[in-house]
């Protein structure tokens, strides 16, 4: 039944191959939508950021997978959805979501400037949205450059973080792919009303798309876990306020003691655990989750198992990034082009200082994955400076990253937090859900 399936799987490992940088775009697209996300939020009473990790590898994975026959008979009713098998095999929750029913097909389209946009399919909760879509024209779409992108209800835009993919691309003139929101806050939404609007830009021509759609499907609520239960783990105190259990993804909130010597900074390995021992971890490509900078209180996201019911549920974790907090940043004059303070550890080395820009090489921090190491700067006033690019390369020996800063809110020195780091607390925690 599902040989149809593992073909277009196949055929996706061979178009892959032949793709030279997919990490670079996969990193710049996830970063492109997380400074969307904090443009909009400058009015918000309170300042979050997000946490971002690419999976670079891949290929690896696509080698080593097989569509389960269960997953498959999901796939092969949804007309069109097998194009988008490569794109949900990576994440245990969004499979369940196909095999549960809860993918809705919608196939709206708008034409303009003669290329067509659909709007594919939806998967949508109170936390996000997956929006798969289909790009295409009669000429090639290679240079393409995507600009802005929103998801509205009723007429309002939602605010989120928004991440694409791109790499993988059947033809020249077709993109097949998806756009993946994150909303900052969980969402009410007043109607089954949205719209989808998209802008590109070619040979200095703007295109727009605005597409709108009803969604059938009853909108799914979390379920919702309150724990208060305080957690130590090499000397620091966490607090576990809450799980929420949505279709799309698994929210886990934690509080940081005040008191704590330690920054922590990003849980490589948190996972929430069946009483059989099954693991939904963290998401593997994507936003991973939002903080504060006063590292205060943090929510992480994690692969779905909404769609099990479990008679017992633990949360563990062992692998934590954490740095002190009083080297836990870099501070820099960039008139002086020079590092006034930095980790002890050095293990992140800093090769280059512009005006207005820094990068820095350090040694892969977790197997296939790479980490945005920073998410804003703070000026000597105090006020934030944004960093509105950010570039990551490398291969499974070293990897760097680049960072651009706003020029016009630089104020020397300037000090950036690192939001990962490859230094870790010792110890591990389990504690039981349900």
């Amino acid at each position: 039944m599902y040989e149809k399936e593992e073909e277009m799987l196949d055929k996706t490992k061979k178009r892959l191959e032949q793709v030279v940088v997919p990490e670079q775009l996969v990193n710049d697209a996830i970063q492109q939508g997380v400074l969307q996300a904090k443009a909009k939020k400058r009015n918000r009473k309170k300042t979050l950021w997000a946490f971002s990790v690419a999976a670079i590898l891949i290929l690896t994975f696509i080698t080593s997978i097989r569509v389960s026959p269960t997953f498959a008979s999901a796939i092969s009713t949804i007309p069109g959805m097998e194009r988008f098998v490569h794109l949900i095999q990576f994440d245990k929750g969004i499979k369940a979501i196909v095999e549960n029913d809860y993918y809705e097909p919608i196939g709206k389209s708008q034409v303009n400037n003669n290329i067509t946009f659909t709007v594919d399919g939806i998967i949508i909760d109170e936390t996000g949205a997956e929006i798969f879509y289909t790009l295409e024209a009669p000429y090639s779409l290679e240079n393409i450059d995507y600009q802005e992108v929103k998801l509205l209800n009723d007429g309002q835009e939602l605010i989120a973080s928004i991440g694409y993919d791109l790499p993988d691309q059947e033809t020249a003139n077709r993109k097949v792919d998806k756009f993946s929101f994150v909303f900052v806050d969980t969402e009410q939404f007043t109607s089954n009303n949205f719209e989808v609007q998209f802008e590109v830009e070619q040979a200095n021509k703007t295109t727009s798309f605005h597409v709108p759609f009803t969604i059938k499907n009853e909108m799914k609520s979390g379920k919702i876990y309150t724990l208060n239960e305080t957690v130590e783990i090499d000397g620091q105190q966490i607090e576990v306020k809450e799980i929420k259990v949505y279709p799309l993804r698994v929210a886990v909130t934690l509080e940081f003691d005040e008191q704590n010597e330690m920054k922590i900074l990003q849980f490589e390995d948190m996972r929430i655990e069946d009483e059989n021992g099954e693991v939904w971890s963290s998401i593997q490509n994507g936003i991973t989750g939002f903080g504060e900078n006063q590292n205060k209180v943090n929510t992480y996201f994690l692969q779905s198992n909404y769609f099990k019911e479990p008679k017992e549920l633990y949360l563990k974790f062992s692998k934590v990034q954490a740095l002190p907090k009083e080297e836990s940043y870099l501070l820099i004059d960039f008139a002086k082009k020079e590092i006034l303070e930095q980790p002890s550890h050095r293990k992140v080395e800093v090769l280059n200082v512009g005006s207005n820009s820094i990068e820095v090489k350090y040694h892969p921090i977790r197997e296939n994955h790479m980490y945005s190491l920073f998410s804003q700067g703070e000026n000597a006033k105090g006020k934030v400076v944004d960093i509105p690019t950010q570039s990551n390369r490398g291969d499974e020996e070293e990897q760097f990253s680049e960072i651009t800063l706003d020029a016009k809110d630089i104020i020397n020195p300037v000090k950036i937090d690192f939001i990962a780091y490859p230094d870790y607390l010792g110890g591990s925690v389990s504690i039981q859900i349900k």
